[in-house]
């Protein structure tokens, strides 16, 4: 199997998130990576509250502080590590998680 990749470290720069759409048996499949020091997470870009995108322009998940990733919609605020919900409609629910790894300065999908 060909090994998928999503972006390089240095994508993650400038924003700390990178959002990529894949395609998944011809239908858009959209995901995102943050990395936050050392630790790269992947997620699937969709609020379990709303069903909608998290960010509200390309590549911004983080609120201010980039201390928590915030829901665009609704202002729902999710752990950045576990992505679990932990203010908003959606308290106590999480984001999928889609499993990333960091292959040399790559990222690509686990």
């Amino acid at each position: 199997m060909v090994e998928q990749v999503l972006c390089r470290l240095t994508d993650l720069d400038a924003t700390g998130a990178r959002e990529i759409v894949l395609d998944r048996d011809g239908a858009r499949f959209p995901v995102f990576v943050v990395r936050v020091g050392a630790e790269i997470r992947g997620y699937v870009n969709s609020c379990p509250h709303a069903r909608l995108p998290l960010n509200w322009k390309e590549d911004a998940f983080f609120d201010a502080m980039r201390s928590h990733l915030v829901c665009a919609n609704h202002g729902a605020r999710f752990d950045i590590l576990t992505g679990k919900c932990l203010r908003g409609p959606c308290k106590g629910q999480s984001l999928v998680q889609f499993p990333v790894r960091v292959k040399g300065e790559r990222i690509v999908a686990a």
